[in-house]
């Protein structure tokens, strides 16, 4: 008998057993028969992580909190070390920036790593707001970044890797970079105005204009969210972005293949049996299996904020913390989940990231 023999019930069994998303990946590649013995044990790990960046830019492992149990889990990323910033994505990829702008793309769960360019000069600014609110995604081919205004591409394939500005005239405000299937998709949050780029020659293939609102036109009370939820389809969901505005939501979607008929309200606002998480930088899609502890037709939002702290060594000082909220769009209620070991972490200067470990 080989290993590949082993029977179902056993193979499931052991599967269960394995708590590391990193070690559960390693396990299910042996061999097809044990990845479909441990299908189910797969699923009910398909859960965002929250990628929490570290005070302590030199440390090797970087903490993921799990949105299933409040778990904190230390994974170890050595490429990540000196490098202040980390911004996740739901493929996996993260991108670290270090104080000098040097760039590396790493995986957290295969150990991978690719170095980049140093970012553009005009990502530099003295307090580095502007680099802790930047967004990004990437191609199979390139990498797209973007401070607020334009973009910037980095072809991953070749030698001389630089970064080239996008061909967007005029220059677009840019609060969101999402990639699907061969074109980058920009959204300007403000506006609620969408560019799709073409993945290969970096120019503007079509736009998308701003659907119907019928919300309060206050950009302090709502914040809008761009989520590729199909192979076919992007939505746009515009949620309340203050105390005052719990209550407001809204739906959107378009169809990827004739983008220049617009946006479509989605009937009741629902999601089905889909939530949508949501950080500074994108928006995206995950099944509620039923055993993921995903809530359907829920979007999740991670964010962090600054409080003033006593502190016994230096007196009052700014510290933060991540906080993750839940709007059920079925009552639409909202709930706070920073809580338990979420609670407990503190942040400097960066933001929280949604990771999705690939486990398949």
């Amino acid at each position: 008998m080989s290993w590949s023999d082993l029977p179902a019930e056993l193979v499931a069994g052991i599967a269960d057993r394995i708590t590391e998303h990193v070690d559960l990946a390693r396990f299910r590649s042996v061999c097809p028969s044990w990845r479909s013995a441990s299908v189910e044990h797969a699923a009910r790990r398909r859960v965002p992580l929250l990628l929490l960046p570290s005070q302590q830019n030199s440390r090797v492992n970087r903490s993921l909190w799990s949105l299933a149990d409040d778990s904190i889990t230390e994974i170890p990323m050595p490429a990540a070390c000196g490098r202040s910033f980390l911004f996740a994505s739901p493929r996996g990829w993260t991108l670290a920036v270090a104080d000098d702008f040097s760039a590396t793309l790493l995986h957290p769960f295969t150990g991978a790593s690719e170095s980049l360019p140093a970012l553009p000069p005009s990502f530099h600014d003295g307090y580095q707001m502007i680099l802790r609110d930047m967004v990004w995604d990437r191609s199979p081919d390139a990498v797209m970044v973007s401070q607020g205004k334009g973009a910037f591409f980095c072809r991953l394939q070749g030698d001389g890797r630089s970064w080239t500005p996008a061909d967007l005239s005029p220059p677009a405000r840019v609060g969101s970079i999402t990639y699907c299937d061969g074109a980058f998709y920009l959204l300007d949050k403000r506006a609620n105005k969408v560019t799709a780029v073409d993945g290969a020659t970096f120019a503007v293939a079509a736009a998308i204009e701003p659907p119907d609102l019928a919300m309060p036109d206050r950009s302090w009370a709502r914040e809008s969210t761009l989520v590729v939820s199909s192979a076919s389809e992007l939505l746009l969901v515009v949620h309340g972005g203050c105390h005052r505005s719990k209550g407001l939501f809204k739906a959107f979607h378009a169809d990827r293949g004739s983008l220049v008929a617009g946006w479509s309200e989605v009937a009741g606002g629902g999601l089905g049996d889909r939530a949508v998480f949501v950080d500074h930088a994108r928006g995206f899609c995950v099944e509620a299996n039923g055993v993921n502890g995903v809530r359907r037709n829920c979007v999740y939002v991670a964010s962090a904020h600054e409080e003033a702290n006593a502190n016994a060594n230096s007196g009052w000082g700014d510290w933060g913390r991540y906080t993750v909220s839940m709007l059920d769009l079925d009552g639409l209620t909202t709930q706070n989940l920073s809580h338990g070991n979420l609670l407990k972490c503190l942040h400097g200067r960066q933001r929280p990231s949604w990771s999705m470990p690939n486990l398949h």
